[in-house]
């Protein structure tokens, strides 16, 4: 043969075979381009040398790496799958038009090695021409002050060539598999393969069903934080075996139960899509599963990475009510006097710092306070168990005597030995409560500022409560089981809140200069907390997190719609003939064209469908692991899960409309 025949050959083939090809060329390209700029991301030097960075960033950005990688070997060999399905009686005609299957072997590796050449190569090419956009919006979501040049990074190229050339390879070796050990005309006949009426499968729709109501019931009925993170994934589990298993068993079986109604299956609409669709759910089934399992990835992604980002100041804010808190905690056994001494001298210090650099203050809040873990059960309040947190993953008693609350609240309360003030928001207290087996009257309820958090969590719940003097309370509190840590809390609001960032880094400086961070020889270490290093932490975390989720849900969805792409295609071809009988028989354009319009509108919308249920039922679950994770309300959650889905809906009509033009015009010729 001629030199350069085969690649001749297999550059024709491609070219005829363009609609199957430039979308598959496309997406690889897509896929490669996104597993560059993301490790390109993940290797950057102004990540990597930020002594600013806690870490997460590149953390999240290195499983994002992992993430893309692991899909992209899925999904390429799924996509493959489709290929070579469709491709299977062209390669049967060469054989039987003399070409031995060595010279097939080598006209597919041309194929392979053109497809492959092209797809690393655009990607890669497409890759560094976004990476720079990529990054700046990455630094803008992540408030990274930050300058980049221009740069390629040869270990993000060299990995990615590492990556994805194996798993072309293996794709080819695959496919002359195939090739190798089928004869011609079991080739000619592979676009048919799954194309006899399978049988219901009561069995595997029960598994499907148990499944499913498995993973709706932890969905739904998951109480703790903590064990909501934990069986997250035992229910995501449970819900994508569920789907697979309804979607290729219980499918049929719905179908088949439809059939058998006359009055619904003897009308000419739903007589041939039932019909086609029976006939045709074996080989769709596991299609439209996945399509549903990555529309429900997309908008669990969305939603949520949508709702941490837009909620991070509100959820700053809920953490800490004050701008800034310093914490004074003392650890040694010196007079209690001397100790305030020590530290008013550093309260002084603050306040005349602040003066100097003109940072007015509307708020400065000092409180002498105890405390230690307990656990509640009703009005009882008793020494901290693990096994007994009742779904909290802190549970403790902040206690202080009436001198320290009047003189830190310019109060004049009045209290008896056997009488205190209570701050709660989860217990419900009445008329009396008893700590350690001592019952005490509740003289009121106190809503003080800075007292305990406003809102509490589930993950952190703390009781607040004003004993008459500090014998009393050390008395009353103390236990074998745990110590009492002894505080003095320094609570500051600025006028401007502007100047949280410099009003932290002076206030932090001063504090850790004196008294280092730690234990000291003074006897008590300091913890400075503050809305703006809390914020600054949520944004890292957050934007790191809704970059991914953009990521991820734009790769999610270009796997969909090719996939439903392909599925629409190879049925396109498979229901020429049938619909060209269907007219010969009797059945107008008309009742053609309703036919199909109702055979596609349910192929295409059931996965969708179905996601948007799964949606419904995993609200509770991951609004219970967003408490944990200090969320500002349902609400935020509800309406970022809302315009995903209108978002998707419209994406999804939209490629509806462009593949059932594809699909009306194959069975129209």
């Amino acid at each position: 043969m001629k030199h350069f025949f085969y690649p001749r050959l297999a550059f024709t083939n491609i070219k005829k075979n363009a609609k199957l090809y430039i979308p598959y060329l496309i997406t690889s390209m897509f896929t490669v381009s996104m597993y560059y700029i993301m490790h390109s991301l993940s290797v950057n030097t102004s990540f990597v040398s930020d002594p600013n960075s806690s870490g997460t960033l590149l953390m999240i950005l290195n499983l994002g790496t992992w993430v893309i990688m692991i899909f992209s070997v899925i999904f390429l060999f799924y996509i493959n799958s489709f290929l070579i399905k469709r491709r299977k009686k062209e390669i049967a005609l060469y054989n039987i038009l003399g070409m031995e299957k060595r010279h097939v072997m080598i006209m597919m590796f041309c194929e392979t090695f053109i497809t492959t050449l092209i797809s690393i190569v655009g990607g890669l090419l497409l890759g560094l021409l976004l990476s720079k956009l990529a990054f700046l919006f990455l630094v803008n979501l992540v408030h990274v002050s930050t300058t980049m040049a221009f740069e390629i990074s040869i270990s993000s190229i060299m990995t990615t060539l590492y990556i994805f050339i194996p798993i072309y390879v293996v794709a080819y070796l695959f496919n002359i598999i195939q090739v190798k050990v089928a004869n011609p005309i079991e080739l000619l006949r592979g676009g048919q393969v799954g194309e006899k009426q399978p049988k219901a499968k009561w069995p595997l729709t029960f598994i499907g069903i148990v499944c499913l109501a498995g993973g709706y019931y932890i969905a739904q009925n998951t109480q703790d934080p903590i064990t909501a993170i934990m069986l997250f994934f035992v229910a995501v589990i449970l819900v994508i075996i569920g789907t697979y298993c309804l979607f290729t068993a219980g499918s049929i079986s719905i179908l088949n139960l439809l059939k058998k109604n006359k009055k619904f299956y003897y009308q000419t609409r739903h007589f041939t899509s039932v019909s086609q669709m029976i006939y045709r759910m074996k080989q769709n089934a596991v299609g439209l599963a996945s399509i549903c399992i990555l529309y429900t990835c997309i908008l669990v992604m969305l939603s949520s990475t949508v709702s941490l980002y837009v909620s991070i100041q509100d959820s700053a804010e809920l953490s800490l009510d004050e701008h800034m808190k310093i914490e004074f905690n003392y650890n040694d056994d010196r007079d209690i006097k001397t100790q305030e001494k020590e530290l008013n001298e550093y309260v002084q210090k603050i306040q005349a710092s602040l003066q100097e650099h003109n940072i007015e203050t509307t708020t400065f809040l000092a409180r002498n306070s105890y405390s230690t873990y307990m656990n509640f059960e009703g009005n009882k309040v008793y020494p901290h168990q693990v096994n007994k947190s009742n779904g909290a993953l802190y549970q403790g008693i902040l206690a202080m005597n009436s001198e320290d609350y009047n003189k830190s609240y310019q109060k004049d309360i009045e209290l008896k030995d056997d009488e205190v003030l209570v701050r709660e928001g989860f217990i419900g207290l009445k008329d009396t409560i008893v700590i350690n087996d001592q019952t005490f009257k509740i003289k009121g309820i106190t809503k003080e500022s800075y007292f305990l958090p406003t809102e509490q969590q589930d993950y952190a719940r703390w009781l607040g409560v004003v004993f008459n003097d500090e014998e009393t309370l050390m008395k009353t509190i103390k236990t074998e089981e745990h110590s009492i840590d002894r505080r003095l809390s320094l609570s500051i609001d600025f006028k401007d809140k502007a100047q949280s960032e410099e009003a932290y880094k002076l206030i932090d400086n001063i504090v850790h200069l004196n008294m280092g961070n730690g234990n000291t020889s003074t006897g008590h270490y300091v913890n400075t907390q503050s809305q703006y290093e809390i914020e600054k932490m949520f944004t890292e975390m957050y934007g790191s997190l809704f970059f991914l989720g953009i990521f991820l849900g734009a790769i999610f969805l270009v796997a969909a719609i090719l996939i439903m792409y392909y599925k629409q295609l190879s049925e396109g071809y498979e229901d020429q003939k049938r619909f060209e009988i269907m007219q010969n028989v009797g059945m107008n354009k008309k009742e053609v064209k309703q036919s199909i319009r109702s055979q596609i509108l349910i192929f295409f919308f059931l996965p969708l469908a179905v996601a948007v249920l799964h949606m419904i039922f995993a609200f509770k679950l991951i609004v219970r692991m967003f408490s944990f994770l200090v969320l500002s309300g349902e609400s935020v959650f509800i309406w970022c899960t809302v315009i995903a889905i209108v978002v998707l809906v419209v994406i999804y009509s939209i490629v509806y409309f462009f593949t059932s033009r594809t699909y009306y015009r194959i069975v129209k010729n």
